[in-house]
């Protein structure tokens, strides 16, 4: 290693140690709005799970939301584990720098007492001035003359350093009590969460053997789910086919096997472009809400070997929510899936957004929508007390996972 390299590695080091209190403490803020957060989702979900209890019967609806509460119990768990964790680190460095000023407040109570002693054997004022007249010349009887008067302020200061440490000792015993009323605070937390997560889990194994009973309803229900979702399905494939069909014949092409749209305009290719460089952080479709069924496929909650695939996320809100567009675009259709629930979708060049299960929808077809513009009410379920919106994002004829673009 040449002398450069090693400076340079001299130096990282020494800016490491000097900004890690700030790493620490930054550290602590963030497991703090994390804790905040997560306590917040927990109280929006049992806001929801209240709400479905206005049903006479238990529901998969409540089910489900009762496992997105569980999670949200263990990751808040996780999160005072974390945050114990660190206090554990903070705690013991406080010990640490405790047990060092008191080392150094016994090194200088015995060095003063060295200086005391000392100064009691030559307490004699003859002796000093016997010591200063003995000398070879002025210079020298000056210098000793500074000597008395230096060895007198040192004295003094090492006074003030005893002072200054039992203020640092005193100041460092409380800093270590308010940790320690922390981390026990953390832990009593800890605590109330792991119980209130155990009658969370027993409440979950309740509901899943009540609604075991009711198999052959569920399975109708799924059926009738299925079929919604083929006929949204077909209904997206077939707008999609006409926008692409419509952007070819800007070219007069018609080559079938292209799965994107291969003609925008500068206006569209613009929003095209912004959405791809908003992945994982556009807005919700909603102002508040949590995602009661993930892209993919998923088991069901109940019925066991039995899968169910989502082409989008289904996200449970507040009754009389809205929903609100994820990035500018312009509407391309409004279709009604059912006699009850409409879905709009938005093209966003390349991209389209789909908001489906809505009652009432705010916009209509060639409308151009502004981020977070209002464009529908979204359909409750009065039989389970169920407010839910379902949202899928596509690239030309590819289903996208759209938990991959909302925000975190």
């Amino acid at each position: 290693m040449n002398r450069n390299t090693y400076f340079t590695l001299l130096l990282l080091l020494l800016h490491m140690w000097q900004m890690n209190p700030l790493w620490s403490q930054d550290r602590k803020v963030e497991l703090e709005m994390d804790k905040q957060r997560i306590e917040e989702e927990i109280s929006y979900t049992s806001k929801l799970i209240s709400d479905t209890k206005q049903s006479k019967t238990l529901t998969v609806n409540e089910l489900v939301l009762l496992n997105n509460r569980i999670g949200r119990h263990e990751a808040l768990i996780a999160t005072l584990r974390r945050q114990m964790n660190q206090l554990d680190k903070q705690v013991k460095k406080s010990e640490a720098e405790l047990s060092g000023l008191k080392n150094d407040l016994n090194q200088l109570r015995e060095e003063y007492a060295r200086m005391i002693y000392f100064a009691y054997k030559n307490r004699n004022s003859y002796n000093k001035l016997l010591f200063l007249f003995s000398a070879n010349d002025f210079n020298q009887a000056y210098q000793r003359l500074k000597y008395f008067q230096q060895y007198a302020s040192y004295r003094q200061g090492q006074i003030q350093k005893i002072a200054d440490t039992q203020q640092q000792i005193a100041a460092q015993l409380e800093k270590l009590s308010a940790e320690r009323s922390e981390k026990q605070a953390l832990f009593e937390s800890e605590r109330k969460a792991q119980i209130s997560l155990n009658t969370e889990r027993n409440i979950k194994d309740q509901a899943v053997r009540q609604l075991s009973q009711k198999e052959s309803q569920l399975k109708q229900s799924l059926r009738e789910k299925e079929r919604e979702a083929q006929k949204l399905q077909r209904a997206i494939e077939q707008i999609i086919n006409e926008e692409i069909r419509l952007a070819r014949g800007r070219k007069n092409e018609s080559d079938p096997s292209k799965d994107r749209l291969i003609e925008l305009t500068p206006e569209e290719r613009i929003i095209s472009d912004n959405f791809a460089l908003n992945r994982a952080k556009l807005p919700w479709p909603v102002e508040r809400g949590i995602i009661a069924s993930a892209f993919g496929e998923q088991p069901h909650p109940v019925l066991k070997k039995v899968k169910i695939k989502n082409n989008g996320i289904d996200i449970a809100t507040t009754k009389d929510s809205e929903a609100r567009a994820v990035f500018e675009g312009v509407v391309v259709s409004t279709t009604r899936i059912t006699n009850t629930n409409f879905a709009v979708i938005v093209r966003h060049g390349e991209y389209f957004t789909v908001y489906s299960n809505l009652d009432d929808v705010y916009v209509k077809r060639g409308d151009k929508v502004k981020i977070k513009e209002v464009i529908g009410r979204i359909h409750t379920n009065v039989v389970e007390s169920k407010t839910e919106i379902h949202f899928e994002v596509w690239k030309g004829k590819q289903i996208l996972n759209p938990g991959h673009w909302l925000a975190k």
